[in-house]
């Protein structure tokens, strides 16, 4: 397992960048940010946008959240 990480997030009308550590999930043998770790810093979220592109959650084997 590499070291922990963290992704860059601003709100839309926001210049202001907020780091948000990931989390290991042994799983996918990813590191991940869950929905509930974006929502403690913005409290309003409602979905995540990389440039024009919405970006998906991550699902278990059910495709649920």
């Amino acid at each position: 397992m590499s070291a922990a990480t963290s992704q860059a997030f601003r709100a839309q009308s926001s210049s202001k960048v907020i780091p948000i550590p990931t989390r290991y999930d042994g799983k996918s043998k990813q590191h991940v940010i869950r929905w509930k770790d974006i929502q403690l810093r913005f409290k309003d979220a409602q979905f995540v946008m990389n440039g024009e592109n919405t970006v998906l959650f991550l699902t278990d084997d059910d495709l649920e959240e």
